[in-house]
């Protein structure tokens, strides 16, 4: 076999064994199709064969009492070198199979279909064939009808990949969050802690210029507590494990606590937030996801906004419902992004949210707390510029106190 040649099969056979399906135990969703082939073509044997290193191996087999034959003594080696059927009319009538020790013993083979099966990669992997004991042809039909059910193959081949790259996805999105849970978030509380004691003169004072130093570790270890803590958040929304706590929230207090979180940005970036929200406007919900959900926005539209602007937030209740607006006077959300921006890790070319750092998981965060209390979120360009992102909740939650909600 030229260099070529042996690329092309260290390719194939590393799809093979990317089917996951090697040495794993017959499954119905085969075997029903070997069943038809052995029905319809009326035949006495009719596999589902994958062709590895030196063995063909039986996914499905019936009408022959074996899982597995040595690859130098099988047909579908010979099978999948062309993506088109192979039939064999007579095998003692071939020479490449006439001394073939299946063909002079049991089961005495004579008759010889297989349709090559690809896998989702495009390789050829193995064969759907019909054996018979007596010499036959194919017409067209039975030809197109052992396509089809090849075609069948490759289908469920693709589901069954599928389903297993999926389930390495969760693993691997359960070991990540455990990692960012255990082994990330508490190392960098600590560190975070630690570097705020050292900046607080307790221990004397710094020297101006390591202070500033320190003072940017601060900052940079604050973000990535932050972003631990968002991914987890967002671990718990897709798990369905989020819960909210619900009681008779004030929307005063809640927007009150939002605005105090961003009270150090919002004044260092000469972007003062104005408030428009009654005293008596109450909802039922989790306050501190509520405030969450303000944080994030009143956050964002500092960041995004020109000095010498400002940010508005405002609240009131139209009939059963509230609704909560944040406006910005930044550069506003492009058209095409409107929808896009609430997915995770969805970022814009905005510079100063990439010299923030932002991970862009905010937005999806938010989103599934208000979903969560069975509202809804969307963003909009603002009249004059900027963007409005509008919060609408029900005024009148659930009257469970503590209960996941959707």
């Amino acid at each position: 076999m030229s260099g070529a040649g042996w690329d092309s099969e260290i390719q194939r056979l590393a799809a093979v064994k990317a089917l996951r399906l090697l040495d794993t135990p017959r499954e119905e969703r085969f075997d029903r199709i070997t069943r038809l082939v052995q029905r319809v073509l009326d035949v006495p044997i009719a596999l589902v064969s994958l062709v590895d290193v030196d063995r063909q191996w039986f996914k499905s087999c019936v009408g022959l009492d074996a899982e597995q034959t040595h690859r130098s003594v099988s047909f579908c080696s010979h099978a999948i070198t062309e993506p088109t059927m192979m039939e064999i009319p007579d095998a003692t009538l071939d020479p490449r199979f006439a001394d073939n020790p299946h063909v002079v013993g049991e089961p005495h083979i004579r008759f010889y279909a297989g349709q090559p099966i690809a896998a989702p990669s495009g390789h050829l992997v193995g064969t759907l064939c019909a054996v018979d004991m007596v010499p036959r042809v194919l017409d067209d039909a039975d030809r197109e009808c052992l396509r089809d059910l090849a075609a069948w193959v490759e289908l469920e081949c693709a589901v069954v990949q599928a389903t297993q790259w999926e389930a390495d996805t969760v693993r691997a999105r359960t070991d990540f969050v455990s990692v960012v849970s255990h082994e990330l978030r508490t190392p960098l509380t600590s560190i975070s802690g630690s570097l705020e004691l050292a900046l607080s003169g307790d221990f004397g004072d710094l020297d101006p210029r390591v202070r500033n130093l320190v003072a940017i570790a601060s900052r940079n270890a604050d973000r990535l507590v932050r972003m631990s803590a968002d991914v987890l958040d967002l671990h718990h929304m897709r798990k369905g494990d989020l819960r909210l706590t619900f009681d008779r929230v004030s929307l005063a207090e809640v927007v009150d606590h939002a605005v105090h979180s961003v009270a150090h940005a919002s004044r260092t970036g000469q972007v003062p937030v104005v408030v428009t929200c009654p005293d008596t406007l109450h909802v039922r919900g989790d306050a501190d996801r509520l405030v969450q959900v303000l944080t994030n926005l009143l956050a964002n539209a500092v960041r995004v906004s020109e000095p010498g602007t400002k940010v508005e937030v405002a609240a009131e209740r139209t009939g059963n419902w509230t609704t909560i607006t944040v406006r910005d006077h930044g550069p506003g959300v492009p058209a095409d992004r409107l929808n896009a921006i609430f997915e995770p890790f969805v970022q814009f070319d905005v510079p100063r949210q990439r010299k923030a750092g932002s991970a862009g998981l905010g937005l999806a965060i938010t989103r599934g707390i208000v979903e969560a209390h069975g509202g809804t979120i969307r963003a909009m360009p603002a009249s004059g510029g900027g963007s409005v992102f509008e919060v609408l909740v029900p005024a009148d939650g659930p009257q469970d106190e503590d209960r996941p909600w959707w």
